[in-house]
Order: C-alpha cells, then sequence, then structure tokens
C-alpha cells in the first residue's frame, strides 16, 4: 500500500529531476557584463599582439614592476626587485612605448641591497628642473635621485627615521603650487625603533627635490600625516 508520505516523495524526486533537466548546460562563453558607461572592455590574455615580455630569467622570481612615462610620450623606465617583494632593483628602458625593452642596466652598487619593491616617479621642482626618484621601502626609507632622465643615477640613501611598504606607492602633482606633491604608502610590519609594529595609512606632502624628509605629528593610530622637503 502506498502511503502518502511515499506520493509526496516521489512528487519531490519529479520535481528535482525536472528541475535538474532545466538549468541550462555550461557554457565557454563569459556571461554577459552588465554596461552602464561607453568605456570599452579589452580582455589581453589572448591578445598576444599586445603582450610583451620584459624580462625573464630561469628559476627567478621575477615582478612589481613600476613605470615611468616620460614627456615625450615614448620613454619609458621600469624598475623591479629581483625577487618576491624585494631584491636587487632592476631596471630597464624602452623607447617606443613599452613595445621593446633594454637588456638590463647598470645601477648604482646600493640598489643591489633593497629590501622592498621599487617605485620611480618623474617630479618637477618650482624652477623647473625635472627629476626621476626611485624609493626603497622598509626601515629605513631610502632615496635615489637622477637629474638626466634615468641616465645616471645616485646611491640609495636613508631620508629619515621611518620606513614602509613600497614606499610613495603612489604620487601626484597638489594645485597649490609647482613642486608640490602627494604621496601615499602603506606602513607594516618592522618600522624602525620609534615605531610600533602595526599596520596603517601614511599620507606623505613631498617638494619635488626628494632629498630629505621629516616627520610631523600623527593624526590617528591607524594613519599619520609626513611632510617631505
Amino acid at each position: 500500500m502506498i502511503s502518502r508520505s511515499m506520493i509526496a516523495g516521489l512528487v519531490a524526486a519529479a520535481l528535482w529531476s525536472v528541475s535538474l533537466v532545466a538549468v541550462p548546460a555550461w557554457s565557454d562563453e563569459p556571461p554577459a557584463v552588465p554596461r552602464g558607461y561607453s568605456i570599452p572592455v579589452v580582455d589581453l590574455n589572448e591578445d598576444v599582439a599586445r603582450q610583451t615580455i620584459v624580462d625573464r630569467e630561469d628559476g627567478q622570481y621575477l615582478g612589481h614592476p613600476t613605470t615611468v612615462l616620460l614627456e615625450d610620450g615614448k620613454t619609458m623606465i621600469t624598475v623591479y626587485p629581483k625577487g618576491h617583494g624585494r631584491g636587487a632593483i632592476v631596471m630597464k628602458r624602452s623607447t617606443d612605448g613599452g613595445r621593446t625593452w633594454s637588456e638590463r642596466l647598470p645601477v648604482p652598487q646600493s640598489w643591489s641591497t633593497s629590501l622592498e619593491v621599487p617605485t620611480i616617479h618623474r617630479v618637477v621642482d618650482p624652477q623647473g628642473k625635472k627629476r626621476l626618484i626611485v624609493w626603497s621601502g622598509l626601515y629605513p626609507a631610502r632615496l635615489a635621485v637622477s637629474e638626466d632622465d634615468g641616465a645616471t643615477w645616485s646611491e640609495l640613501k636613508p631620508v629619515g627615521d621611518w620606513g614602509g611598504i613600497v614606499v610613495m606607492g603612489s604620487v601626484v602633482e597638489l594645485k597649490d603650487g609647482p613642486g608640490r606633491y602627494l604621496a601615499l604608502f602603506h606602513m607594516a610590519g618592522s618600522l624602525g625603533p620609534r615605531h610600533r609594529s602595526s599596520r596603517a595609512r601614511r599620507r606623505s606632502i613631498c617638494a619635488s627635490r626628494g632629498r630629505s624628509v621629516r616627520p610631523t605629528g600623527r593624526r590617528s593610530r591607524s594613519s599619520s600625516e609626513r611632510i617631505a622637503a
């Protein structure tokens, strides 16, 4: 004898099988992306014509590049560590907007002692003097300067009793006068005897010479402000 519970179970099973059949098979086509804008989307994954191998070394991790594009719109300089997140700084140059790259270029000896991901920026002082600067983080933060568009560089030199992660990872020019820049970076880990091991955001107002840095008051436990002169 078939009970009501058995009938309910059979009906539920039938509905489950129907629902399984109703689900469309998996497709290799990506789902449509909702578009509320007119900016075209370019997928570079399969567009090998747009891909350029900048550097390669068997058994060696190479990554974390930062680049700067000079005023001619074609010359680019990139710096990156020989290792994951730290290691000797490698520098290369492109004269065609990144389509082709030079071999690894000679750099000062101190660049081999970098402990963090380097960053490179163009800065211009109030008198119009152009410089390139390279930062190396952890403690103490160090700075190298070029006054000939990267042909020659100074050694990495400490700029103060502080440090950080990917120091000056972002630099933007301010509107309150020429030669003034806002720089942002991340603080974490052991940054020297005067800083506890913690995570924080740091904001710096930098004069474009970038030759010295002096700290100012902190804003809070999680963020602080520094002036670079």
